[in-house]
């Protein structure tokens, strides 16, 4: 039943964030990034710039704010989790718009086994920064996780429109497209 219910979120979701005309990241030097990105040649050349993105990403704009994720990010390699997720919360609290900390507290919440937080904090930070490839790609393995293949192709699509170098996201895009195709002919 949680599942079902997942599946019927992550649908719902992920056709509400195609559309999304939320606002972005405004640092002008990531446009510049994602064009790059974008016409990567090389997983080396796409792994740099996701680098150089995800280092913009983390830039909250707030002193306080940035020192609370340094401390989150240090109780999640602790595994202390708990800690790690009261601070994400303030963060989130601080800093509403800032679309890294529900990326990041999705990802604690997947640890924590709680499915749905993850879910709808990965709609909060693509709502916010509609071109978050790691967002997408973590919706696309949820929803693959929960046999709801044709949203997680659709998510995975999303996730190498932007990040065309995501190699194991690439793999498993033309697996399930494969697997579409042979549903379809059936």
């Amino acid at each position: 039943m949680q599942v079902m219910r997942l599946g019927i979120f992550l649908i719902s979701f992920f056709l509400v964030s195609i559309g999304s005309a939320a606002a972005d990241h405004r640092d002008p030097r990531l446009a510049t990034l994602f064009n790059q990105l974008a016409k990567a040649r090389s997983s080396i050349e796409a792994g740099a710039l996701t680098m150089q993105i995800a280092e913009l990403w983390r830039a909250s704009g707030s002193d306080t704010a940035d020192l609370l994720m340094d401390r989150a990010s240090a109780s999640l390699e602790l595994q202390d989790f708990d800690t790690g997720l009261k601070l994400l919360n303030a963060v989130a609290q601080l800093k509403p718009g800032f679309a890294e900390v529900y990326y990041q507290r999705a990802n604690v919440h997947l640890r924590l086994d709680s499915i749905e937080e993850a879910a709808a904090d990965l709609a909060k930070a693509v709502a916010i920064e509609p071109r978050d490839f790691r967002a997408h790609a973590l919706i696309g393995s949820m929803a693959d996780d929960a046999g709801q293949f044709t949203v997680a192709l659709s998510a995975y699509r999303r996730a190498l429109s932007i990040n065309p170098g995501m190699d194991s996201i690439s793999r498993r895009a033309e697996e399930l497209s494969a697997l579409e195709k042979s549903r379809s002919t059936l």
